[in-house]
């Protein structure tokens, strides 16, 4: 096995368990009981209600992050990445189009796989604890509206990531760090 390939599996193996463990910390200190300094500021039976919102909350993310790491490396050992990366170049674009299409192509995959956790934890979870106000034309809104921004800013960085990588070789990942990061800030 290849080391890099080692690395990427150990990464995300490591912050899956250290998500996991932070997030049975957060489950096992949880009370319903309101603490004393909030008394006179909070009511106690929201603050019951906020709490096993939480619990529940964190108990679907344990099934939604085993999920995404068994996807993710179920992607990887089966050389999916590849797959599309072949297919992608298949098309003859030059190498920033054809980037910006193989990760358009992941997120769209990416989207329609979660999609579903994301309706059930709006449409279940939050309904059922009251803090719901998102109707099914409002949530379509919202992820037409997030592509929008993603197509626009996300294509816009991306594509000057990928032109640093194309263009300036040992030096690109530095381009690319600065670049995010005045992004970013």
């Amino acid at each position: 096995m290849n080391i890099y390939l080692c690395i990427i599996v150990a990464a995300l193996l490591l912050e899956y368990f250290l998500h996991t463990f932070s997030r049975f910390l957060d489950l096992k200190n949880l009370s319903t009981v309101l603490p004393e300094e909030f008394v006179d500021y909070y009511s106690s039976d929201e603050y019951g209600r906020s709490q096993k919102y939480l619990r529940e909350n964190t108990r679907f993310a344990y099934f939604t992050s085993t999920f995404d790491l068994f996807i993710i490396l179920l992607v990887i050992f089966l050389g999916l990445f590849n797959t599309v990366d072949i297919w992608v170049l298949g098309f003859g674009f030059d190498p920033i189009v054809s980037g910006l299409l193989f990760f358009g192509i992941l997120f769209i995959i990416q989207d329609i796989i979660g999609t579903p956790f994301s309706l059930y934890s709006t449409f279940i979870i939050e309904e059922k604890f009251g803090f719901n106000k998102t109707s099914p034309k409002t949530f379509l809104i919202d992820k037409i509206k997030g592509y929008f921004l993603l197509v626009v800013l996300g294509g816009l960085v991306l594509s000057l990531i990928l032109f640093f990588f194309g263009r300036f070789g040992d030096f690109a990942w530095l381009y690319a760090w600065v670049t995010l990061s005045f992004f970013l800030i």
